[in-house]
């Protein structure tokens, strides 16, 4: 059974997962794993959506791919760091919000508090190239695809190891957000995740509570080698949860 992933940097450790699943004889019903991944910041299908009339299309060259692939059913990892973008520092004038999800969670004190809207907002914003890409992969084909929520903000300590991810040197700790800040953040994208998927008929695989750590960070187990990545026992056990859903339609007799 074909997996195709499609997806930006944090499809390196869903890749190297599925590797592993593969390697390990891993099944769904009878039929045993195989997979091919397409990074998508590779030149030779970019720029990933092309304008026109109506709503954008992906690459040709791209939707070559995804049809000649036959795959069961796709995985994609698009984008997915835009959370980390908006909350690593804060702004001259420091702010903090309610999570509507979690309104019990606390503030920061002296800074001023906004609504939550107008974080989703300014995060739909940014993720409008990410969100316009899920849509338009889903109008390229027909197969179950499924959305891999992008790992937890890493802890103080990996930023601080990695300062020049974010910064252009040193990182000027009075200036880096809070960890519960960030997980905040993380929480608003996936939120815009999940309206899009529920919208665009793509099945939305949440991280397991085994990889977030108190107060909201990736757990030390699922680190990658660097300040926003995660490895390829996150990757492992997202595939799996595709795959479990997967397994769990074709017993029902469900297919998609």
């Amino acid at each position: 059974m074909k997996i195709l992933g499609l997806g930006h940097s944090h499809i390196v450790a869903i890749a190297k997962g599925c590797y592993e699943l593969q390697h390990q004889g891993a099944t769904i019903g009878a039929e045993t794993i195989t997979s091919a991944f397409v990074y998508l910041y590779d030149p030779q299908i970019m720029p990933t959506l092309l304008g026109g009339e109506g709503a954008p299309v992906i690459n040709p060259r791209l939707a070559e791919i995804v049809a000649k692939e036959e795959a069961a059913f796709g995985l994609l990892s698009v984008g997915g760091n835009e959370h980390v973008a908006m909350s690593i520092a804060q702004p001259r004038e420091p702010f903090d919000f309610v999570l509507g999800e979690n309104p019990g969670l606390p503030l920061a004190e002296r800074v001023v508090i906004v609504p939550e809207a107008g974080v989703r907002e300014t995060m739909r914003e940014k993720m409008a190239s990410t969100l316009a890409t899920l849509s338009a992969l889903r109008r390229a084909t027909s197969i179950p695809l499924f959305c891999l929520e992008p790992p937890p903000p890493l802890p103080d300590s990996r930023v601080l190891a990695y300062p020049q991810e974010f910064f252009r040197k040193a990182v000027d700790r009075a200036k880096l957000s809070s960890e519960l800040f960030r997980y905040k953040m993380w929480r608003v994208q996936s939120g815009l995740y999940r309206t899009a998927c529920a919208r665009e008929n793509i099945t939305f695989i949440g991280v397991p509570e085994r990889f977030v750590s108190s107060p909201g960070v990736l757990a030390e187990e699922a680190w990658g080698a660097d300040a926003s990545h995660a490895n390829p026992i996150f990757g492992a056990a997202m595939v799996r949860k595709a795959m479990e859903i997967m397994e769990a339609r074709l017993a029902a007799g469900a297919g998609k």
